[in-house]
């Protein structure tokens, strides 16, 4: 070796008094320290492993990356030595790695215990639900009899219903005095066809002369039904809500309904006349004619009904 040398390029030897007093105490240091890192990287993942079952194989990749630190401590360890030295440690430490790896991977199959929650979601199956539906059959059989009973009640309220009224309902209107002869009111509410009531105005041409029916009580009035024996002539109907009628065909307290021409004309003398749904309720009703009969000025009813 040439001077100020302390290795030997051809065998690797030291120099005399390089390696110092105690040439064995950096091996040894090396190798304990190696092997306190693999105790501790092993205790390390059998924590990890038991503490945490959401991550069985992160622990026990833990321990792997052991080895390649040792085997970046070596290169260190033979610039100091020789390396015939440093090469039967490294040896002896790299059998009790895969000893302590299985040990870290017996702790996983502890994960086992958590398989029992996958059943768990199996007992919500719907077999019990299938059953409650199957109650409802009987339902479809108690409204079909309890639907019985609305079918009567359908067809009473169809139509108008005739207005019950009083013998003595029925009274001459004759605000501008034009009653030259009148029979019996009552008899156009008799309900006796052969029987009529009758008027005679004093201008043949312009009758002007009414017959009011007081309804004893507010209602809605729908329909008239009238019969005469002397068709042709012109009805004015009108209203009021008052228990007395007023005195003049012109007071606005009256409400004009309708106007019918040619009554009883076209049905043998007998005449429908609709009013509407009957939502107005009123106390007088007044049958105003205009227009006498196309036979005469006298002119008959013989029935009058009305229908709310």
């Amino acid at each position: 070796m040439e001077p100020e040398q302390d290795w030997c390029l051809n065998c690797g030897a030291a120099a005399p008094g390089r390696l110092g007093e105690r040439p064995g105490w950096r091996a040894a240091s090396t190798v304990i320290a190696l092997a306190l890192l693999l105790v501790l990287g092993a205790v390390g993942a059998g924590y990890a492993a038991l503490t945490d079952d959401s991550q069985p194989k992160q622990t026990a990749s833990a321990p792997a990356a052991a080895p390649p630190a040792a085997a970046q401590a070596a290169p260190p360890a033979a610039t100091t030595q020789p390396p015939a030295a440093t090469q039967p440690p490294a040896t002896a430490t790299t059998p009790a790695k895969p000893k302590q790896l299985p040990k870290v991977k017996t702790p996983t199959s502890g994960a086992t215990t958590g398989s029992p929650i996958t059943p768990a979601p199996a007992p919500t199956t719907s077999t019990p639900a299938t059953s409650t539906p199957t109650t409802s059959t009987p339902a479809t059989g108690t409204p079909t009899g309890t639907g019985t009973t609305t079918t009567p009640t359908t067809p009473a309220d169809t139509g108008p219903k005739a207005i019950e009224l009083n013998g003595d309902a029925g009274t001459v209107y004759d605000p501008f005095k034009r009653v030259k002869d009148s029979g019996e009111t009552t008899r156009a509410l008799d309900g006796d066809p052969s029987t009529s009531w009758y008027v005679d105005p004093t201008v043949p041409t312009q009758v002007a002369v009414g017959y009011v029916v007081d309804l004893g009580k507010l209602q809605g009035v729908r329909q008239i039904n009238l019969q005469t024996p002397t068709p042709g002539f012109r009805v004015e109907i009108y209203a009021t809500d008052e228990t007395t009628p007023p005195p003049d065909i012109l007071d606005t307290r009256w409400s004009h309904i309708k106007d019918v021409s040619n009554v009883g004309a076209k049905d043998s003398g007998k005449q429908k006349i609709v009013l509407g749904a009957g939502t107005s309720k009123y106390r007088n009703v007044l049958l105003w004619f205009t227009q006498p009969p196309t036979d005469g000025p006298r002119l008959r009813i013989s029935e009058l009904e009305l229908l709310g």
